[in-house]
């Protein structure tokens, strides 16, 4: 092939590659911005449910798991962590290591931010634990006397870093990380310290939390044999 003909080829090629791009960078967009707005309908709708008297289906969902034999704590316990504050760290070097630089920042981003929305947002609802709304629960965990459940801090966590995750990561650890997010909120009724919609609502604003990250980190462009563009999705 000669230089005059490859030169159309090249051109043509990367003028290709620029519409995948884009095409694929405006699906991530507006993938992120449902899952934020989605987000703040639910958590809205949550913080001002908070505020009423609780219903039956509550009591009787929070009941149902906090209710179940102490022998499951020692299983529940473990995975619970992946709300805490000090997973966010933790698994931000883990994805340093890997040299998986935009995944660690996203992670750091997300997670230490809806950490410290959450703490701002209990203040907002004043939503007391379930151990003072309801009588007979069963408190596996000790918590400060001026301790608030809504939304829940672990969920928060937890869901934030699922978002960055499914975003990031191949669909097998998305699937993983929900499995895990969805443990912790079973694990936070089992042990007493939220009620189902403080759990909805901590998940909602982990939702907002990971949307935003990804919008300001996305994952990075993967090359492919064709020279079209995907936002890359590590295996």
């Amino acid at each position: 092939m000669t230089e005059r003909e490859r030169g159309p080829s090249i051109s043509s090629e990367t003028a290709s590659e620029g519409r995948h791009r884009m095409r694929d960078m405006d699906t991530h967009t507006r993938t992120d911005l449902i899952t934020i707005a989605v987000g703040v309908l639910v958590l809205v709708g949550c913080a001002l449910l908070a505020r009423n008297d609780l219903t039956d289906a509550e009591v009787w969902i929070f009941q149902a798991a906090n209710e179940l034999p102490q022998g499951y704590h020692a299983f529940v316990w473990p995975f619970m962590q992946y709300g805490t504050f000090i997973t966010i760290p933790v698994l931000a070097l883990i994805a340093f290591a890997f040299r998986r630089f935009r995944l660690g920042w996203a992670l750091l981003l997300a997670g230490t931010s809806v950490y410290l929305l959450a703490l701002v947002a209990k203040q907002a609802v004043e939503r007391g634990r379930p151990g003072w709304l309801l009588k007979g629960v069963e408190t596996r965990e000790r918590f400060g006397a001026e301790s608030l459940g809504f939304p829940s801090g672990h969920a928060a966590v937890a869901a934030a870093l699922t978002v960055v995750v499914a975003v990031h990561l191949s669909k097998r650890w998305a699937v993983a990380a929900v499995i895990l997010a969805c443990v912790v909120m079973f694990g936070r009724m089992y042990v007493g310290a939220h009620l189902p919609l403080d759990l909805v609502g901590g998940a909602a604003l982990g939702a907002i939390a990971g949307g935003v990250a990804n919008l300001l980190i996305p994952p990075r462009p993967r090359q492919h044999p064709e020279g079209a563009s995907e936002h890359h999705r590590e295996p």
